[in-house]
């Protein structure tokens, strides 16, 4: 690798040979770096359209997979949706069967209660 102290030699001996404008103009088309360091247009060209059909794979490959996905998430809410339904009409039909209970109970209460406030009435 050139370092800067051997790019100035350079300048130094073209500025001793052909003069400091001569010098000056090699100076300014050399590369402020090696050859190796500088990529052609050509290159870049290339790279752009590897990277654009990836990036259409890629592309590709997620749509597919999000297909997939919705899919997926389409089976569970109908495999979700048939057990809620299957939940709920179990407790409609357990709350329905316990319905009688309640109300039996309820009115037994209510007489029970009745009957305190009747005998609490006469002993007053």
């Amino acid at each position: 690798m050139v370092s800067e102290h051997d790019r100035r030699e350079l300048y130094e001996a073209a500025e001793q040979a052909w003069g400091p404008a001569p010098a000056g103009t090699l100076m300014e088309l050399l590369p402020p770096a090696g050859w190796g360091d500088l990529v052609r247009a050509g290159d870049l060209a290339l790279f752009r359209s590897e990277l654009r059909g990836e990036m259409a794979e890629l592309r590709g490959e997620m749509a597919e997979l999000r297909g997939e996905l919705r899919g997926e998430m389409a089976g569970l809410r109908g495999e979700l949706g048939g057990k809620i339904d299957a939940v709920r009409s179990e407790l409609d039909g357990k709350i329905a069967a316990q319905l009688p209970r309640l109300v039996a109970v309820n009115i037994a209460s209510m007489i029970g209660v009745a009957g305190l406030v009747l005998t609490a009435a006469r002993f007053a």
